[in-house]
């Protein structure tokens, strides 16, 4: 089961961890490197649309984590 874990800082990511992070940013990207999966989701005119693109990017950020065997995904808002 993979955990999730607010932040309020990417800094709070410990040094040398492999890690999923679902932040929040000016347009939606995804990036995928050696240690390090980043799912951007974009601050909208409606904030309630933000939180339901925000907690899909979740979920898509659970899968990518149980696929890459990593046990957390940091969500920062």
């Amino acid at each position: 089961m993979v955990a999730i874990k607010h932040i309020s800082s990417p800094a709070e990511i410990p040094a040398g961890e492999n890690y999923v992070l679902v932040t929040y940013g000016e347009k939606y990207s995804k990036v995928d490197e050696v240690r390090a999966h980043v799912i951007t989701v974009p601050h909208g005119a409606s904030m309630a649309m933000s939180e339901l693109s925000f907690t899909a990017a979740v979920h898509a950020a659970k899968e990518v984590a149980k696929h890459e065997k990593i046990p957390v995904v940091y969500a920062c808002k």
